[in-house]
């Protein structure tokens, strides 16, 4: 491992697992099917950019993505300076249910834009309990960009911290079925 490399990416993924727990239970008294899969990958990058494909998670089921940057402060996020990406994957199929259940207002499931803002405010909301749990655990306050999402993949990847070679993806189920997948990507993060 370089020493660039983030060498508590297992512990920032583990935040991501328990606060993703804890935000489901919360807002919607959601219950995993089992405890979490957590898994170290490498990242797919292509042109300083990494992969994000959706169905690839789903056995090529239609899927919803959305994806989340974060930096170290302001003036890095201007710049581009990526600290990490955390990326969401739902099912077209189980996205309104989830929804749903987070108690959302129900929208048309049918209507493009509709699928494409829920899936973001998702993401928004995950990766938002993820910036207080880094926050909660000694680390500085992150900035956090808007949501982007895309049904299926993202055509041109997502920008993520170019001294990282791998990521986390975290597998939830809901009624017995992997119905949310999260990739998470992060270098150094200061510490307070």
């Amino acid at each position: 491992m370089s020493p660039k490399q983030n060498p508590e990416l297992e512990k920032n993924a583990q935040i991501l697992m328990k606060g993703t727990d804890a935000l489901f239970k919360d807002r919607g008294q959601i219950t995993f099917t089992k405890p979490a899969i957590m898994e170290r990958k490498t990242i797919i990058e292509y042109e300083g950019r990494m992969r994000a494909d959706g169905m690839e998670k789903f056995n090529n089921e239609p899927t919803y993505v959305s994806a989340v940057n974060f930096y170290v402060n302001a003036n890095d996020m201007q710049k581009k300076k990526t600290l990490g990406a955390l990326i969401i994957y739902v099912p077209q199929a189980y996205l309104a249910k989830l929804m749903r259940l987070l108690q959302y207002p129900p929208f048309d499931d049918e209507d493009e834009s509709a699928m494409l803002d829920s899936c973001g405010t998702l993401g928004n909301i995950i990766a938002g309990r993820f910036k207080s749990g880094i926050s909660n655990a000694g680390y500085i306050e992150l900035e956090m960009s808007p949501f982007a999402t895309y049904r299926n993949t993202f055509p041109l990847g997502v920008e993520f911290c170019p001294t990282e070679y791998d990521k986390y993806e975290l597998k939830f189920d809901v009624e017995n079925a992997t119905r949310l997948v999260l990739e998470l990507s992060m270098g150094p993060i200061p510490h307070r």
